[in-house]
């Protein structure tokens, strides 16, 4: 289930809204004036990784030093 966020051009309201169809014809409302003239927003999406912590903190663990 996917979080749209969304502008209000009624009352410049931001607002996310937690889409709970898959069909992209759900009908948003804005939750402060009720104006269905919203404009969907580009929004920014986060990733989480998964492996070893040493390589988050920019060491090796292949013991590599890069060295001659």
């Amino acid at each position: 289930m996917p979080i749209y966020e969304y502008i209000c051009n009624g009352c410049s309201e931001i607002f996310a809204h937690l889409q709970l169809s898959t069909k992209e014809s759900e009908e948003v409302l804005c939750p402060k004036c009720g104006s269905k003239d919203l404009k969907k927003l580009p929004s920014a999406f986060s990733c989480t990784g998964t492996g070893n912590s040493d390589f988050s903190s920019g060491g090796s663990s292949s013991g590599f030093s890069g060295g001659g």
